[in-house]
């Protein structure tokens, strides 16, 4: 019986003598993406496994423990065709769900740049959606019923779920968390707020945090802005750029979630 993702990456990472945390870091990951992966809980993204295969000095076909195949006789037969289940299972490194997934490939080699020449690549939907998940730019015209998670920009009506891109995040209300690279502007937002850049948005739930300015109604938790801060109510603590707003002189300074 062949190894199973889960066990060879265990497994190779243990023969380069790495911890979890250490293989996490090479790959630019949080541990627990590795603990998930090890113990078959989920499979790495599309992206990774070029990266895990060449961390491991091995092909994709080996982390998928297929062995290599074997040149056929001219006068071999093949004897199983395998189903279209069989072949997901086999290939694609993500569960069977009710998730959209955007990805390129060149041939069978995934392309990771957001963009092919000077041309950027775009997921555009007309109407609503339920989970999208994007290595790329995603417009969708209508709402998305679940979460949507974007490599890019991420530019939507109304979020059921959680946001998360690598660019900034222009869309309205969102039911979960959101978390971008860039600037955020959306509606209100019923859980956290991490962004890169400026946030402005309406009511958050939850804590927000910012790489530049913070402009909302009321944030439910605190306040962490590299720039300024300009909110109706915050029910928590506000650090603006480093400094604790309570009076007491004292230096604060990070994430606060």
């Amino acid at each position: 019986m062949n190894e199973t993702m889960g066990a060879i990456i265990a497994r190779k990472r243990k023969e380069l003598g790495l911890t979890q945390e250490q293989l996490a870091g090479e790959l630019n990951i949080s541990y627990q993406a590795v603990s998930k992966w090890e113990n078959e809980l989920s499979s790495p993204d599309i992206m990774t496994l070029p990266l895990l295969a060449d961390l491991f000095g091995i092909t994709i076909d080996e982390l998928f423990g297929r062995e290599r195949p074997q040149a056929a006789a001219p006068e071999r037969a093949l004897v199983h065709a395998p189903s279209t289940e069989e072949a997901k299972s086999e290939e694609l490194p993500w569960p069977d769900d009710d998730t959209l997934r955007a990805v390129l490939f060149i041939g069978r080699v995934p392309v990771e740049d957001r963009s092919v020449g000077k041309q950027p690549i775009t997921l555009h939907i007309e109407g609503d959606a339920l989970n999208v998940r994007s290595e790329f730019d995603v417009e969708i015209e209508g709402e998305v019923q679940g979460s949507v998670s974007a490599g890019g920009d991420v530019d939507c009506g109304d979020v059921g779920g959680d946001v998360n891109a690598g660019g900034d995040v222009d869309c309205g209300s969102v039911e979960g968390n959101v978390q971008a690279g860039g600037d955020v502007d959306c509606g209100g937002v019923e859980g956290n707020v991490q962004a890169g850049g400026d946030v402005d948005c309406g009511s958050v739930e939850g804590s927000l945090s910012a790489g530049g300015d913070v402009d909302c109604s009321a944030v439910g938790g605190s306040v962490y802005a590299e720039g300024d801060v300009d909110c109706g109510s915050v029910r928590g603590r506000v650090f603006r750029d480093g400094d604790d707003d309570d009076g007491s002189g004292k230096k604060k300074k990070g994430f606060i979630f």
